[in-house]
């Protein structure tokens, strides 16, 4: 090897050295940025006819382990959804109360109330508390059904800031791809623009699980987890409205958005074709949870129409009826009975309505013996009499009915909750994972001595050949 060769040679080692140096800073510099994928300097040695010419600098590669990138944005994906369904079922029950509270509470102050009436079915005060404690059960399903519905508003709202967070990070993913491919063609490196690609792709994930297949000069596409393509050469546009007062009656088609898909209309819910994140959760809160519990809570509401509406419970009706109204009429068979559920105004003296008819029967023409408690005891009677709920159920007393409601919504929160844990482990089991396959500080400290090593080398023999061209300059 001649001393030109070598000088050529020690000079591309000291510019790869340089270049190593600057990798492994920006590792350790990154090393906590969330994101960041962790750089290597790609190197060959270089020939020119047959002999060696040094080191080549081929590029820099970006250390991400794909299949572990998918399994950690499903993960978060499903993390996301058990979030949204987890704090659903807690409001719900939370609302409901558990037993002994809440609504169970208020079904026991009214039983107590006509007690403590037929007891004393001559107090005033007494006939009173049974038309409070009356009220105060109405208005308890009233304020349920306000918070099924309050969730439906929230869980629309949260769709409506999905969908655009989504739209808009599309078409961003769409924009980094085109700089990227222009970077690439110029030589300039690219490494930034993707970890911000990849970070943008990851928090899209949470809303629709992403699947991510690479195309030519770096640009991606992107597909939902069933198979929905998202992003080729154009971006995806999603298309929904945003209700922003919901009511019991409302349904998709009947006053709530749909969703749409480039202007095609597709299946939403978690099981949907952009299901498995928190936006298909938010629809499934919206067009299916809730409705079910409302449907659960109308039940509830409409046996205690029915139960004091019954001839047993009161001779007096003639057809008309009970202590509990549908808004002061017959149960109308309407969704969202649990919110207007209301006290007979003929009981109420707040509405022109006289107490002493809890005690004579609410069809009484006149006041009746003011010790008789054979009409408060049948009202009580009413609460204890097995009926069914509807067709097919089994024959249940109040108690039994309003027990399976609490019990129905205790299950769903306790699964939505096994569920949430389970999907947190997996996420934090692969996030750990990622992170270990990060940067690590000790590695790249490790590295930065060996190139240390390897530039004082290639800066030893520049100062060998210097010396011997000296010497023969001399002769």
């Amino acid at each position: 090897m001649g001393i030109t060769s070598a000088l050529n040679n020690a000079n591309s080692g000291l510019a790869a050295s340089a270049r190593a140096v600057q990798v492994v800073s920006a590792n350790i510099a990154n090393a906590l940025t969330p994101g960041y994928a962790a750089r290597q300097l790609e190197l060959s040695a270089a020939t020119l006819g047959g002999v060696g010419g040094g080191v080549r600098v081929n590029g820099i590669t970006r250390l991400v382990d794909p299949i572990l990138l998918g399994l950690q944005r499903d993960a978060g994906a499903a993390l996301a959804s058990g979030n949204s369904a987890s704090a659903f079922w807690q409001r719900i029950e939370t609302s409901i109360g558990q037993p002994g509270e809440g609504l169970s509470a208020a079904l026991t102050a009214f039983d107590a109330a006509l007690i403590a009436a037929s007891e004393r079915p001559d107090l005033t005060s007494r006939l009173a508390a049974v038309s409070d404690s009356a009220k105060s059960l109405a208005a308890r399903l009233g304020s349920i059904e306000d918070t099924v519905q309050q969730l439906r508003v929230e869980a629309d709202k949260a769709i409506a800031n999905d969908l655009r967070s989504l739209n808009e990070g599309l078409a961003r993913v769409d924009v980094l791809n085109d700089q990227i491919v222009k970077m690439r063609m110029g030589g300039q490196p690219t490494q930034g623009l993707e970890d911000e690609r990849q970070s943008l792709i990851s928090s899209l994930s949470e809303i629709v699980p992403l699947r991510e297949y690479p195309r030519d000069n770096g640009r991606v596409m992107l597909y939902s987890a069933a198979g929905e393509l998202l992003l080729d050469t154009e971006p995806a546009v999603f298309g929904f409205t945003n209700t922003v007062a919901i009511d019991a009656g409302m349904s998709v088609g009947a006053g709530l958005s749909g969703l749409t898909l480039n202007g095609r209309a597709i299946a939403t819910g978690d099981s949907g074709p952009v299901g498995g994140g928190r936006l298909g959760t938010s629809f499934a809160i919206r067009d299916e949870a809730a409705p079910a519990v409302q449907t659960q809570i109308d039940a509830f509401a409409r046996d205690l129409i029915a139960r004091f509406s019954d001839p047993a419970s009161d001779p007096t009706l003639a057809g008309a009826v009970g202590l509990f109204t549908d808004d002061g009429g017959p149960d109308s068979g309407l969704a969202g009975l649990a919110g207007r559920l209301s006290l007979n105004a003929a009981v109420d003296p707040a509405a022109g309505g006289a107490l002493w008819r809890i005690r004579d029967g609410i069809g009484a023409a006149i006041p009746g013996p003011v010790g008789d408690p054979a009409q408060i005891n049948r009202l009580l009677g009413a609460l204890d009499r097995s009926l069914p709920s509807g067709p097919g159920s089994p024959l249940q007393d109040v108690a039994a009915q309003l027990g399976d409601l609490l019990t129905a919504v205790s299950r769903n929160r306790q699964s939505a909750e096994d569920t949430q844990a389970s999907a947190r482990t997996r996420h934090d089991t692969f996030t750990e994972s990622m992170l270990a396959q990060g940067v690590d500080t000790d590695s790249e400290m490790q590295r930065l001595l060996l190139i240390e090593e390897a530039y004082a080398a290639n800066a030893r023999v520049i100062q060998t050949a210097d010396a011997m061209l000296r010497t023969l300059l001399e002769i």
